[in-house]
């Protein structure tokens, strides 16, 4: 069977899926939590089943982006169905309505989540460059690792103490001025830029050692986002983007294994957080803690739902709201967008209801999705796995350099925008590929790289 039949059978299958799955929820009105929690753990399977199939490998970035997003977004309810005697105690806050609507809803996301993706990888060539990939200094190999090593210096001398003094002295998160924002927010993607044009071994390694040390102080300043998905973006690239990589079973066998060393690692770092010991190591340990780690983001879907009900959906204001935001408020004297940043869906969520619970509740694209629109929030997710697989579905071996990097930055937006609002994804975008590509074009115009 053709590339293209494939594509086609496994669309149809997910709009079977789909249909299936309205018409279920439609008909069986008396569904037990557990027993909706059990459905969309096995829909979920057979969406992951579609992804590793249409993308060719279950170690592909968009089988990652997927992973990460069902476990952020329905990790809890997959406890609930897996194992008998779990419970939740921020699950007993709400109502059976409640948590039956927001385990639907989740399922209903992970199913056009899968089918966006599909529908791009449909429409989408395979020979189409990503962004600024024909321009020539994109091109220009010498002029790009110059240009990238010098900011991840500039961002490493900046950054890097900020970090240790977080780690070491105040020993919890903290915040940053104005240029440690920026420095923070191209500290890893210079550093991704440098390895994926340097072919110099020295560079390499400096860049794997200071890129590793930032990981892991940022591990004690409790910045378990910030240090474990870049861990595992480096892993990816070792494994996969390195020149004359070969994935043989041997690299798939250690990557699965580096993998589980992280899993333990959140697992640990989380209950260390908290104030508890961890001497309990069992497989069904591990995995409640990590899937119930991941999973907490589940109950904002739940707050947005009683929201909602008090103060209607914002129509899409919020997406809005989060394009303006892009403007950095330090160039903005009226304040205005300091303003608009404080409207954010995370802003409402945090102050209604994460001051009664005394910690951050974070928030998550779906629950985004549905405080703008309701039911038709699927809409925006479908879009969102569109845009996963228009950025990742391209295969390593027929990238440039600059779409490896592409890849890869954005590789850490995909896996924590799940559980984040869509302004983190934006403003991933914003510095990872404009503002980095018009660093390079200023820096491309310099005499002193002799190009013409």
């Amino acid at each position: 069977m053709k590339s293209n039949e494939k594509k086609l059978v496994y669309f149809f299958i997910q709009i079977l899926l789909v249909i299936f799955t309205i018409l279920f929820f439609t008909f069986q009105k008396s569904l037990v939590f557990n027993t909706i929690c059990m459905v969309g753990t096995v829909i979920s399977l057979i969406c992951w089943a579609v992804v590793i199939l249409i993308s060719g490998s279950f170690f592909s970035n968009i089988s990652f982006i997927y992973i990460s997003f069902v476990l952020f977004q329905f990790g809890i309810p997959i406890l609930y169905a897996t194992e008998n005697d779990y419970n939740n105690f921020y699950v007993s806050l709400f109502t059976v309505d409640t948590l039956n609507n927001g385990a639907i809803f989740s399922i209903f996301c992970i199913e056009t989540f899968t089918l966006g993706i599909l529908i791009c990888l449909l429409i989408k060539k395979s020979y189409n460059r990503l962004i600024f990939a024909n321009t020539r200094w994109a091109r220009n190999t010498n002029m790009v690792e110059k240009a990238s090593l010098l900011l991840f210096n500039i961002c490493a001398v900046v950054y890097l103490p900020a970090t240790i003094y977080g780690a070491f002295v105040l020993h919890s998160r903290f915040s940053l001025p104005a240029l440690g924002g920026i420095t923070k927010q191209f500290y890893f993607p210079a550093a991704l830029l440098v390895l994926c044009y340097s072919k110099n071994p020295k560079v390499r390694k400096y860049i794997y050692t200071m890129y590793i040390i930032e990981c892991i102080l940022a591990i004690f300043t409790g910045g378990r986002t910030e240090s474990l998905v870049p861990l595992l973006v480096l892993i990816v690239y070792y494994f996969q983007y390195r020149d004359n990589t070969k994935t043989s079973w041997r690299s798939k066998l250690l990557l699965s294994f580096l993998l589980l060393i992280m899993i333990v690692l959140l697992v640990t770092v989380a209950q260390l957080r908290i104030g508890n010991t961890v001497n309990d190591f069992s497989l069904k340990s591990i995995y409640e803690s990590f899937v119930g780690e991941l999973g907490f983001n589940f109950t904002t879907i739940l707050f947005v739902i009683v929201g909602t009900q008090l103060i209607g959906f914002k129509y899409g204001l919020t997406y809005l709201n989060d394009l303006v935001t892009l403007i950095p408020g330090a160039i903005d004297p009226t304040g205005i967008i300091l303003k608009l940043q404080s409207l954010s869906g995370a802003t409402w969520l945090q102050n209604t209801y994460g001051y009664q619970l005394g910690f951050g509740l974070g928030f998550s694209i779906i629950g985004e999705a549905y405080f703008n629109f309701g039911y038709y929030g699927v809409i925006a997710i479908l879009i969102l796995g569109f845009l996963v697989a228009l950025f990742q579905s391209k295969s390593v071996h027929l990238c440039t350099n600059w779409e490896k990097y592409i890849q890869l930055a954005l590789l850490l937006g995909f896996i924590t925008v799940t559980r984040r609002d869509f302004y983190q994804f934006l403003k991933q975008i914003e510095y990872s590929i404009f503002v980095m590509a018009l660093y390079l074009y200023v820096f491309s115009k310099f005499k002193i790289n002799n190009i013409k």
